[in-house]
């Protein structure tokens, strides 16, 4: 029991020494952090920014509003509807009730029949017009023009700003690492000398690496809980990338996950080998 104590009071001595260490420079890990918290933003965007290239151009829909006898059942409706759903020309048969106002206000009982065209028009109202059941047909068109789409650099931009942020978290994790060990390298040759294991040498730089990615996970939900927050008030954003507003909480399990790993992987190749202080 004496021997485990004395393995844990040296492990906990290790740890604060190798995190005092770490705190002489804090400022370079709190730029790694940064760099980190850029690398999972940059990696979000490219997720959830959409993959078409071009903007959908404006295109124009056609529909035939059929009032329904007040007469006509709810079962043969629903069998008026099925069969017009499969004449040629007709893409869709919807129901709409008095109060609503899509494709246009609706008085009473309506079957909206959107059409493939407007050139199918005549055909299908003339088959409507001689429909059981249907008093009245009146068409509607409109122009719908599609939300707008971001040009394709966008992935782009966020693919490159990934990878350069990710260089970059990389070598600022060996650099600070390596400001660290320099300052703590009498100790660490003497600990070496008295055969201290170099697994055991890692845990604190493995421990600071980690404390440093979970600073870089938190600075980046708050850069995307505060994007996401700025996007519910602007009806552009929820357009371009409606991915984005429901990425949330995958994006904050995943950013914890991924930044906590990235600074492990920092203060695992950061970590100096024995031949550095030799």
């Amino acid at each position: 029991a004496s021997g485990g104590d004395r393995v844990r009071g040296g492990l906990g001595f290790l740890i604060r020494e190798g995190l005092r260490a770490g705190l002489a420079h804090a400022w370079c890990h709190a730029l790694w952090a940064l760099t980190l918290a850029l690398a999972l933003t940059a990696g979000t965007a490219l997720l959830v920014l959409p993959a078409d290239k071009e903007a959908s151009r404006p295109y124009t829909q056609a529909f035939l509003l059929a009032t329904i006898s007040p007469d006509l059942a709810e079962r043969d409706i629903d069998e008026v509807a099925w069969r017009i759903w499969g004449w040629e020309g007709v893409e869709q048969v919807s129901f709409r009730f008095p109060g609503e106002d899509d494709p246009a206000p609706i008085e009473r009982r309506t079957l909206v029949v959107l059409l493939a065209g407007p050139e199918t028009r005549g055909a299908v109202q003339e088959l409507l017009l001689h429909e059981d059941g249907i008093e009245q047909v009146t068409y509607v068109q409109r122009t719908v023009k599609p939300p707008p789409r971001l040009p394709s650099t966008a992935r782009i931009l966020a693919l490159v700003g990934l990878v350069v942020a990710l260089g970059a978290a990389i070598w600022l994790g060996r650099w600070a690492m390596a400001k660290t060990a320099k300052s703590w390298s009498e100790a660490l040759a003497l600990l070496r000398s008295s055969g201290v294991e170099e697994w055991t040498l890692r845990i604190p730089f493995l421990l600071l690496g980690g404390l440093v990615g979970l600073l870089g996970a938190l600075v980046y939900l708050g850069l995307l809980w505060g994007m996401w927050a700025w996007a519910q008030g602007n009806p552009a954003v929820r357009q371009v990338t409606p991915a984005f507003l429901t990425c949330g909480p995958l994006a904050t399990a995943l950013g914890l996950i991924l930044g906590i790993l990235l600074g492990l992987l920092g203060g695992l190749v950061g970590y100096p080998s024995r031949g550095d202080h030799s």
